[in-house]
């Protein structure tokens, strides 16, 4: 009897694994970084082909990054394909 709820037990599945990324505006353009580290054209564009898969992705906006800016990303993001896209308030991204 053991060995038949043993077998017919459901693991929880795992929480995929999730990008965050931070956007911030410098100097009349927008910079997103990913890990600490910003992001080139051809590097944004690998990533959103994964986050279009289904890879969720965080977007991380400080205080200072505009709404613009924020904007701009999310229609990339659209555009692409990518409809798993959180964002998050650094406070309180921190706070957890």
């Amino acid at each position: 009897m053991l060995s038949l709820v043993l077998l017919f037990q459901v693991a929880a599945p795992t929480p995929a694994p999730t990008d965050e990324i931070v956007v911030q505006a410098k100097r009349a353009r927008c910079s997103v970084q990913l890990r600490g580290r910003e992001m080139s054209s051809r590097e944004f564009d690998a990533h959103v082909r994964d986050w279009a898969r289904g890879v969720p992705v965080r977007v991380i906006a400080p205080d200072r990054a505009s709404n613009r800016c924020l904007a701009r990303i999310l229609f990339k993001l659209s555009d692409k394909g990518v409809t798993a896209i959180e964002f998050v308030d650094p406070a309180q991204d921190h706070a957890q």
